[in-house]
């Protein structure tokens, strides 16, 4: 099919049911192929669905072009992975065409297809002719992808015997190698160290130039420095499209805010165990404020930010302070506040009353949610350790780079 305008991926009104009845999803997968195969119609919008069926897509459309990059994302459950997997030919729309132009390759498990028993340089063979390469290719670009991977004299030992880094350095240098015309991303961002992961963001920056991508991630900073526009998804459907930065202050202000606890990251998987000594504190009371002392879970960037505590210490204590250490939502420790910076050990009323304010001028987090904790600590002892309300931090300056945009300014020499 012919698409105007160096158009590479064109999406029309895409849609997909799943069923957590395999006898269900056997009847929907032959539908499926009888449209395929015969051209026979089929609307998931308007079926009816049976028992334990939900729809993952619904009417999905849009359309990318040669030099472009789109972001998808979404809570947990939007059908951010079957999107990206249904482009990538991994399972078929039930309704609605997908039309792509050149060559693709796809970063959504990078070690999937690895043969654990080869060596990595079997390996780079194995999955170049899975991407539809030649050996002749493949030869051609050996070296490039064993030092890209920087494997080393490793190339030569199992893949079994590869850590999870190497392995996943090993995957995407092949992958990168292929120089597709349309990639599909799935938080790849994250392979590897420091190092090695500004190295894939720079080999991706030059394939960008040739090259179209579809990337699903949960960074808004890798979307909004990497993606031109961005689609938010939502229980199956397009609920934002725009530019990235637009796409991610929606996602954070409207979708964010929705109660689906089982979507959400694990307050427990980020700030660790909680701790309460209630022999010790009562009363406790703990949370973000405006400049107002009104409690709130969302902020704009650069904005005055408060933290309001009281609590009742009911033993004599010896050095006591409050902590409240920050974590991004992947669980990066990104700073922490501590009483003893300004007071040193805290200070007790009468009735053992303590009310104490953290006061942020000026709040520099980069756009995103972010996680704390308010603890509570005499000497080297928890008293108290609890997590807060996550806080959803709103973009303000774009493109915004690592967790915090520090205040800066240029001038010429």
């Amino acid at each position: 099919m012919f698409l105007p305008n160096d158009t590479i991926l064109e999406v029309e009104k895409v849609s997909k049911i799943f069923s957590r009845s395999r006898s269900v999803t056997q009847q929907r997968l032959g539908k499926t192929l009888s449209r395929v195969l015969f051209g026979r119609s089929f609307d998931p919008a308007s079926a009816h669905l049976q028992h334990g069926e939900f729809r993952a897509l619904n009417n999905v459309s849009f359309a990318l072009k040669r030099g472009e990059a789109l972001g998808i994302i979404g809570l947990n459950g939007s059908g951010k992975t079957t999107l990206l997997r249904m482009l990538a030919g991994q399972i078929l729309p039930d309704s609605g065409q997908i039309t792509v132009v050149g060559k693709t390759a796809s970063m959504i498990d990078l070690t999937a297809g690895f043969q654990p028993g080869a060596s990595g340089r079997e390996n780079i063979f194995l999955r170049g002719a899975a991407l539809g390469r030649s050996r002749a290719q493949m030869e051609a670009d050996y070296d490039d992808i064993v030092e890209f991977s920087e494997l080393g004299d490793a190339i030569s030992a199992p893949v079994a015997t590869y850590s999870s880094g190497m392995t996943m350095r090993l995957a995407f240098s092949i992958v990168a190698a292929a120089a597709p015309d349309l990639l599909f991303v799935d938080e790849v961002l994250a392979v590897g160290d420091f190092k090695f992961r500004q190295k894939c963001l720079a080999r991706m920056r030059e394939l960008r130039e040739r090259s179209a991508f579809v990337m699903v991630s949960h960074s808004m900073t890798d979307i909004t420095r990497f993606c031109d526009e961005a689609i938010v998804l939502h229980k199956g459907q397009i609920a934002f499209k725009g530019k990235s930065t637009k796409a991610v202050e929606y996602y954070l202000s409207e979708i964010e805010k929705s109660p689906e606890p089982a979507t959400k990251p694990s307050l427990a998987k980020v700030t660790g165990p909680e701790f309460e000594n209630s022999d010790a504190v009562a009363n406790v009371r703990a949370y973000w404020s405006d400049p107002s002392g009104n409690e709130l879970t969302k902020i704009r960037q650069g904005s005055e930010l408060y933290f309001n505590a009281s609590f009742v210490c009911s033993i004599p204590t010896r050095n006591l302070i409050i902590g409240i250490p920050v974590w991004s939502e992947d669980g990066t420790y990104i700073t922490g506040f501590s009483t003893d910076q300004d007071f040193g050990s805290i200070k007790t009323d009468d009735g053992g009353r303590i009310s104490v304010r953290l006061v942020v001028p000026s709040l520099h987090f980069n756009a995103g949610v972010y996680y704390s904790t308010f603890a509570i600590v005499d000497g080297s002892e928890f008293l108290w350790r609890k997590p807060n309300n996550p806080l959803t931090v709103l973009p303000k300056v774009n493109p915004q780079w690592g967790a915090v945009t520090i205040p800066n300014r240029w001038e010429y020499m």
